[in-house]
């Protein structure tokens, strides 16, 4: 049986005056004498060996509490989750880390590589998101490179309007989400834009009657923004771009209205919707006629159709096969040289596996971006998930193609030949 006992004297005025040295005692029940025998012990190993008392810690300064504080268990639990959903909000395009620079020599490589290239344009798409989820970010930098790359005119592959379209005249979300956001002076050029699903309802209004996407077509929009040209392939099939320095000459528009020849929209509820999918789909086969005529009869060097879904894609949606079925005939007898599309949401360069010359470029990252991408067989040249955008200067010879990101990354260069 142990215990301890405290004396006074020496060994007390020892305790009070320095912490390092106690003083003890080992007692035994001697069963000679029955009395206790004392016997003084001096140092903190004699009492860890004898389990008398803990281990005596050294006075804690206030970095050292500090310290142990931070490496406790909880804490170092809560620092490793914050870490990890960090990393993760990156990726996913929920979080934005900006690094502010002001070396304008990052977008030197803009720049059209001569005067020849006589026909500029940007790619965006799926960015209606009122400046979140990188659009903002996205649309900076498209004003930054604008300002050296001269852009004529704006290509939008739909998605203008999340999460479901326009629902009345003068709706605010043409101001908060196109206007406002897209405002710098390099952008101030039209707008030529096609439909995606979610401006004919579908998102978290797939039960709201109220989207109408006739809101989106120039004649009602220029009341609010006179850049915006739409809805191509629902208005019009083709548009010849009068504003580049040689007078359109030298590229043809064409538009393709998508979401009516999707089939599985037709049973949702929001494809109902006055002027909506629905109403649009039986003139699918009149529209795929019209635009094998207009890419038939048309005498422009470079033949560029613009459409919402993709025909060819690893991202997540995929092949869009409602389109594989009719279109890849139709633009490859017809000598069309790009297909842009969005729907997915990354940045791809796809090349048409019979037709080299034909090039499927997905830009649909112009805000939230997809980790779910990289799926399917296609053979592709290029591909991220990061919000961005494209940008095409055309010569009579040459196409250059561009893929920027949302943080002034030039991620991808090809150049085409005629």
């Amino acid at each position: 049986k142990l215990c301890t006992s405290s004396f006074s004297g020496p060994g007390r005025e020892r305790r009070g005056r320095r912490v390092g040295a106690i003083e003890m005692a080992q007692s035994r029940f001697s069963p000679d004498t029955g009395d206790l025998e004392l016997t003084s012990l001096d140092g903190l190993d004699d009492v860890d060996d004898l389990l008398i008392r803990r281990k005596r810690r050294p006075p804690q300064t206030a970095s050292s509490r500090l310290c142990l504080r931070l490496c406790s268990k909880p804490c170092l639990r809560v620092t490793a989750f914050s870490l990890m959903f960090l990393v993760l909000g990156i990726l996913i395009g929920h979080v934005s880390l900006r690094i502010v620079t002001t070396d304008s020599s990052l977008y030197t490589r803009a720049a059209a590589p001569g005067a020849d290239y006589t026909t500029r344009f940007m790619v965006v798409g799926d960015w209606g998101r009122g400046g979140e989820y990188h659009q903002s970010d996205v649309a900076l930098q498209m004003g930054l490179v604008g300002e050296v790359f001269r852009p004529h005119f704006v290509l939008s592959t739909g998605d203008n309007f999340y999460p479901s379209g326009l629902k009345h005249l003068n709706d605010s979300q043409v101001d908060k989400t196109f206007t406002q956001v897209y405002n710098y002076p390099s952008l101030q050029v039209p707008w030529y834009s096609v439909l995606g699903n979610h401006d004919y309802g579908d998102g978290s209004g797939k039960h709201d009657f109220t989207t109408n996407p006739t809101l989106q077509s120039t004649e009602v929009m220029a009341a609010q923004d006179d850049r915006w040209v739409c809805c191509g392939g629902r208005d019009f099939v083709s548009k010849r771009p009068e504003e580049t320095e040689d007078d359109g000459s030298l590229a043809e528009l064409f538009f393709v209205d998508t979401s009516p020849f999707v089939h599985k929209y037709y049973k949702e509820s929001w494809a109902a919707n006055s002027g909506g999918i629905l109403d649009e789909k039986e003139k699918t086969k009149d529209k795929t006629g019209a635009l094998d005529v207009a890419l038939e009869r048309s005498v422009s060097p470079w033949k560029i159709v613009v459409g919402h879904h993709p025909i060819r894609s690893n991202g997540r949606h995929g092949d869009t096969p409602e389109l594989l079925s009719v279109l890849p005939e139709i633009l490859n007898r017809n000598k069309a040289d790009f297909y842009f599309n969005g729907h997915d949401h990354d940045l791809q360069l796809i090349a048409d596996p019979s037709n080299p010359g034909l090039r499927y470029v997905t830009s649909g990252a112009g805000s939230r971006t997809r980790l779910e991408s990289f799926y399917g067989d296609n053979k592709v040249a290029f591909h991220t998930f990061s919000s961005g955008f494209v940008t095409v200067a055309l010569s009579s010879q040459q196409a250059r193609v561009q893929f920027w990101l949302w943080d002034s990354t030039l991620a991808h260069e090809f150049v085409a030949q005629k």
